[in-house]
Parts: C-alpha cells; sequence; structure tokens
C-alpha cells in the first residue's frame, strides 16, 4: 500500500519538475516563490508561483500528496466516498501570460487510492490538458489537439468530449476554451501503467504548449487585445468559483486556500453587455468556444 503510494508521489514530483525546468526560464523579470508547504494531519506540497512578472501576469505550478479519513463528496471514482480513508497525489498547473497572443493554460495529472482494513479498496488516475486562447490562431489549436491525441491514443474522441463536457460554463453557454482532453476513473491492473500514462498527457502540455510560446511571444498586441483578456478571463474565474470540482475538493479536504486559489489571474474584469462590442476578431474566438470543434 504505501509502496503505491510512495511511487506515485515520486512520479508527480518528477513531472513537476519537469514543468518547472521548462516555463520558469520566461520569467526573467522576478524570481517565482518558491513555496514548501506541511499541513497537520493532511499532507505536504510544492507551489511555485509567479505573479505580476513580465512574461506571466500569473502562473502556478503545483505538487501534492494529502491524506484523509473520509474522500470529498468532490471527488469522482470512489463509490465509499463517506467511509474510507484516502490518499491523493498530483500535480496541477495553470499558466496565465501577459501577451494576450499566448492563450492561458491548464494541465493536471492526479492519482487517488482509498483503502478499508489497511488494503486498498479502490485507485485510479484522473487529468488532462486544455487551451483558453484570447486571440485565435487555428493552427495552435490544431497542434494542441494533434498532441493530445496522439497522447491519449484511442481514448481520444471520448476524453476530448469529455473536455467540452467538463470545461463548459452552462450560465454562458459558452466553452471556457477550445479544450483538449480530459479523463477520470482510469482504473489499471498495474499502477505503472497509471503513472505512465501521466508522463504522457504532462510531456504533449509542455511540448505544445512551448511551441505555442515560441510562436507567439514576440507578437505585439494592442490595449483593446489585452482588455479582452481580462474580460476572457473573468470566465475562467466563474468557471472555477462555480464548477471546478478540483478547486471543491481542496475546499471540502481543507486544503490549503493559497494552492487552490493560485489558478485565478491577476487582471480580471467583468464588463456590461461587452459582448454587444465585440471586433470581428473577437467574434471569431467567439465561433470557436460557443460549439465543440473537430481540432484533430
Amino acid at each position: 500500500m504505501l509502496d503505491k503510494n510512495n511511487k506515485a508521489a515520486r512520479k508527480f514530483k518528477a513531472l513537476h519538475k519537469s514543468v518547472m525546468d521548462k516555463f520558469l526560464q520566461f520569467e526573467t523579470s522576478l524570481k517565482p516563490i518558491h513555496d514548501k508547504w506541511e499541513k497537520p494531519e493532511l499532507g505536504e506540497g510544492y507551489s511555485v508561483v509567479i505573479d505580476g512578472g513580465e512574461f506571466f501576469d500569473k502562473a502556478g505550478i503545483n505538487f501534492s500528496q494529502i491524506s484523509g479519513e473520509s474522500l470529498p463528496r468532490s471527488s469522482v471514482g470512489s463509490e465509499n466516498f463517506q467511509k474510507a480513508p484516502y490518499f491523493a497525489t498530483g500535480v496541477s498547473v495553470v499558466f496565465h501570460p501577459k501577451n494576450p497572443n499566448i492563450p492561458t493554460s491548464h494541465l493536471n495529472v492526479r492519482y487517488f487510492c482509498t483503502f478499508k482494513d489497511g488494503d486498498i479498496l479502490e485507485e485510479w488516475f484522473g487529468g488532462g490538458f486544455d487551451l483558453t486562447p484570447y486571440i485565435l490562431f487555428e493552427e495552435d489549436c490544431s497542434l494542441w489537439h494533434k498532441n493530445a491525441k496522439k497522447a491519449s491514443s484511442h481514448n481520444y474522441e471520448e476524453w476530448k468530449k469529455n473536455c467540452d463536457d467538463y470545461f463548459y460554463l452552462k450560465h454562458r453557454d459558452e466553452h471556457r476554451g477550445i479544450g483538449g482532453v480530459f479523463y477520470e476513473k482510469q482504473k489499471y491492473e498495474d499502477i505503472g501503467e497509471g503513472l505512465n500514462l501521466s508522463e504522457k498527457i504532462v510531456n504533449a502540455f509542455i511540448n505544445s504548449y512551448l511551441e505555442i510560446i515560441s510562436k507567439r511571444k514576440d507578437f505585439k498586441f494592442s490595449e483593446r487585445q489585452k482588455e479582452f483578456q481580462r474580460f476572457r478571463r473573468g470566465r475562467y474565474v466563474e468557471f472555477n468559483l462555480i464548477y471546478d470540482r478540483g478547486t471543491l475538493f481542496g475546499l471540502q479536504s481543507g486544503g490549503r486556500i493559497e494552492s487552490i486559489l493560485m489558478s485565478l489571474p491577476n487582471e480580471v474584469s467583468w464588463r456590461y453587455k461587452f459582448e454587444e462590442q465585440l471586433t470581428d476578431e473577437e467574434k471569431e474566438l467567439y465561433m470557436a468556444i460557443k460549439k465543440s470543434k473537430k481540432w484533430a
């Protein structure tokens, strides 16, 4: 039991480091905040945050491993959430670049297990990644989904639909972005298979987002484009605070608030009836997020 938990935690720590090594290089204006934390009777983690940088308005790269006596209701995969002790570990990443030509991106991979009488009762993996553009570059969306398809293999169509369905704001009748892949309750006889999947997902995210950054980081942008970015980030905040199960899980498990809310951008706006004032460029983006689209 402990061997599996430790193996999963070691793998996710390594994946956490690989994301840090690839993306922290872009922020040269300030040093990231490295925050290793422990919370008695819950667990530990390592949060790396960029707050108000020249490249990233906000970025968070978080690792955690926690345990408790009863799995919160927001968790998916356990039929015994009210009774079973649990262990969970994972990596959660969000990048909010300053330049609106570069989309916001999100990554999460995680492992859960529940116990009964000292033995593992259930164990499963979840995860995925999604993209939230502010200016539509169709080639970036296609790249994102082609790499997601390679990492997901025969599961791509199902996991793409999961992503489209999950990252959807019902009260706005629109998706958070152009999606990606999202999976839950993936169970394997060998924990190594689930960890290999997690690594594939993380590597696909890294390679896709690095390529998008390299193509868009030197693009100029206007104040209007920045204004639209702040407006669309408002939708991002709405989703995370109203619908996101990861946020709910963190709050219901007594998690660390700073880490739970690190995904929220600093600069956000809500404009009254702003949709009635959209430019042609902004309307093009709305066409892509109103309905699911085949990208790969």
